[in-house]
């Protein structure tokens, strides 16, 4: 039974192991190396690069993108919609309820730019893994060119990376991200095999 569902107990693991090492006060030691060594980076124009990954994982363009997609789906696969929509949802269940249930506070050190609301997790981390990921998973799988792979893994390290870089969020907060956007595919992938879609 574990190793049938490892693409959810893995993440959710790491997850879990995460949000424990935060409710003990043990991360933020490490979320300020981590940050202290990004400081020495901020310039020109890696700054603007920074600020072009993160608009890539903003709320308002992975809307703009998801509908496209789903457009694309109903006329060529609409089998495909179904999980597309439901790893979507479940995305944005994690970062609203987790958001407020951890009530993080952002880092105050040097922020590059305006944000409010909570810091953990990374919604921009999560929503990345979940949307660029199963971007990276369909195309793969419809042509057999793993070399795909490449371009979705650089598209979210970047836009993990960039939160860090323009202060906006811990370390920590960048891997929670990460470990429950491959959770959410991870789900994604088991409702795909339910409903016949593999």
């Amino acid at each position: 039974m574990i190793k049938k569902y490892k693409e959810i107990w893995i993440p959710f693991t790491c997850f879990l192991l995460i949000a424990i090492l935060l409710l003990c006060n043990q991360v933020l030691p490490i979320d300020l190396w981590v940050y202290r060594k990004m400081e020495g980076l901020i310039h020109e124009p890696i700054t603007t690069i920074m600020k072009i990954f993160t608009f890539l994982g903003e709320p308002k363009t992975i809307v703009i993108f998801s509908f496209l997609w789903a457009i694309y789906l109903f006329k060529k696969e609409k089998e495909e919609l179904k999980p597309f929509c439901s790893i979507l949802l479940i995305s944005v269940c994690f970062i609203v309820f987790l958001k407020l249930i951890f009530m993080r506070e952002r880092p105050d050190i040097l922020r590059l730019i305006p944000i409010d609301g909570y810091s953990f997790p990374s919604g921009h981390s999560i929503i990345s893994v979940s949307f660029y990921g199963y971007l990276m998973t369909y195309f793969i799988e419809h042509s057999k060119k793993t070399i795909l792979f490449i371009p979705g893994i650089f598209f979210i390290l970047g836009i993990g990376l960039s939160r860090i870089y323009l202060g906006v969020h811990y370390f920590s907060d960048v891997l929670a991200g990460y470990s429950l956007g491959a959770l959410t595919l991870g789900i994604g992938s088991i409702l795909r095999r339910k409903w016949g879609n593999t």
